[in-house]
């Protein structure tokens, strides 16, 4: 059971700044009274969270408790239902606020901290009505126009939302996620996931010793992964199964998770190098790519040296770190140096399909590929050979039909297989590519099946992504193999296809590219 008092000890430990807000003795001594009112443990969480409302809303605009008026409380409501996650906009969640507020503004009166208590109760009778509805609000939460425009000051939203209990919901989904991407309908991700962080595609399984590297691995899956059927991100995949069938479990924390769920998707994999530290545990972080200069919470400990330190973590947009695991490597400036470069060659090759992509889209659609060199780079025996830049190539990409027949085989084998979605989108501009400059004419399933068997095989080639073997495959079903050959030829002839050709390139052979 969660002891109230400890709550309030940690927020008040943490920063000393919420005294300017609410002295902490009436804090301790408000909870007390609630307490010999008869609220039980839970209830007296139940109201904290109330009062923490009243608190983030102070302790982010220029209100002072005391100064409030019924007006001021209406705005407040206003904001938190914008701003916190936990905050919900209805008449029981106003009812309730707005009774502890009463509460609490007759308690510090008593204590002769402020000078009046009936803002709260004022601002009751505005916004409940009689019948049970919330009165002036509209549907979506906002305020009517002929009632803002009457307003003298307004309070500026936050970047991010406020969680209340961040740490506890976190657990709770990240515990939630795990068990349905651990169904067995997502086997055959978790194994590829597996392959693309380990090097292996056995089941992760935790290692005692080092459970760090379970929990890495899960974070991997939830934030970078692509799922092969839909190449969603997990943590866009469960955000909209979850809105749509929450845990009846957690009634009164299900709009707090689901906000929480869409702020993770958020969440970006940044690399960075750690310049100074600025205060209470807050960094001032360079983006290895960009150079941009942010603010991030770390774990780091004051003995460590952070000089030549590249650091890998899932950040927030508020710079909070998604977990108190933090990735590192200690990088000499030559093989930073080295690294850049590369990575640079890499997004080269990523702009001829997608000329317009920054290195944001090139790390979201590459981060298994980012960290593995990033961690090569840091080994101490391996020596990074500078890759080969890319060839000026003029790419216009041809419009896919999706009504071609050897478009449609390419879908049912890429079903078949379970072949990834970017493998299938490459798959499928192959083919545009080839039929805008060479049509073909077929006359029987064989013509489009040799031709279907010939894309693959070119790809296959050009990626080193193993998908099917073709040769007895092709004698199952009776289609002649010299066949497949000579139109696999033409293919490559027409298109000029090479070696890890950057017209049809995954991360999967972004990464047999590097390593082979």
């Amino acid at each position: 059971m969660t002891n109230i008092y400890d709550v309030i000890n940690e927020l008040y430990n943490d920063d000393e700044g919420w005294n300017t807000v609410l002295e902490r003795r009436f804090a301790e001594q408000f909870l007390r009274t609630e307490a010999f009112r008869g609220a039980s443990d839970d209830e007296l969480l139940e109201i904290w969270q109330q009062v923490m409302y009243l608190l983030i809303y102070c302790g982010n605009t220029s209100y002072r408790i005391g100064d409030m008026t019924s007006e001021d409380f209406i705005y407040c409501i206003s904001w938190c239902q914008r701003n916190i996650g936990d905050f919900e906009l209805d008449y029981a969640s106003v009812d309730f606020f707005l009774s502890v507020m009463q509460h609490l503004l007759g308690f510090l009166k008593q204590k002769k901290a402020i000078s009046s208590d009936t803002a709260a109760s004022k601002c009751r009778l505005k916004l409940l009505g009689p019948d049970g509805n919330l009165l002036l609000f509209r549907k979506d939460g906002s305020l009517p126009e002929e009632y803002e425009k009457f307003r003298t000051n307004r309070e500026p939203d936050l970047e991010t939302k406020v969680f209340m209990q961040l740490g506890q919901k976190l657990a709770i989904l990240f515990d939630k996620m795990q068990k349905y991407f651990g169904d067995l309908n997502f086997s055959l991700d978790r194994r590829r996931a597996s392959y693309a962080y380990f090097g292996t595609d056995a089941e992760p399984v935790l290692d005692q010793e080092r459970p760090e590297l379970f929990a890495s691995f899960w974070e991997y899956f939830i934030f970078d992964y692509r799922l092969r059927d839909t190449d969603e991100r997990p943590i866009e995949h469960f955000y909209e199964y979850y809105r749509k069938q929450p845990d009846p479990q957690y009634e009164k924390s299900n709009k707090a998770m689901i906000e929480l769920l869409a702020s993770m998707r958020k969440i970006q994999l940044m690399v960075f190098t750690i310049e100074r530290e600025e205060a209470d545990g807050w960094y001032s972080c360079r983006d290895f790519f960009t150079g941009s200069i942010s603010e991030l919470s770390l774990p780091v400990d004051e003995a460590v040296d952070i000089r030549n330190l590249l650091c890998i973590a899932h950040v927030f947009e508020d710079g909070n770190l998604i977990t108190e695991y933090l990735r590192s490597v200690i990088v000499a400036p030559a093989a930073q140096k080295t690294l850049y470069k590369n990575l640079s060659a890499f997004l080269a090759y990523y702009r001829v399909a997608l000329p317009d992509a920054d290195w944001e889209q090139f790390i979201n659609a590459n981060p298994a590929l980012v960290m593995h060199m990033v961690a090569y780079a840091g080994a101490p025996d391996m020596v990074m050979k500078p890759l080969r830049p890319v060839k000026d190539i003029e790419y216009k990409p041809a419009a896919i039909k999706t009504d071609s027949t050897v478009h449609v085989f390419l879908l049912r084998f890429g079903k078949l297989l379970r072949i990834s979605w970017q493998d299938r989108k490459n798959l499928a501009q192959m083919w545009a590519d080839f039929y805008a400059l060479r049509p073909v004419a077929c006359f029987s399933e064989e013509d489009f099946m040799t031709w279907t068997l010939a894309i693959l095989e070119n790809y296959m080639k050009i990626t080193k992504i193993f998908l099917l073997d073709v040769a007895p495959y092709a004698e199952r079903v009776h289609i002649d193999t010299k066949r497949i050959a000579e139109r696999t030829a033409v293919i490559q002839d027409v298109l000029q296809l090479e070696p890890f050709d950057p017209r049809y390139m995954s991360e999967d052979a972004f990464m047999n590219m590097f390593f082979s």
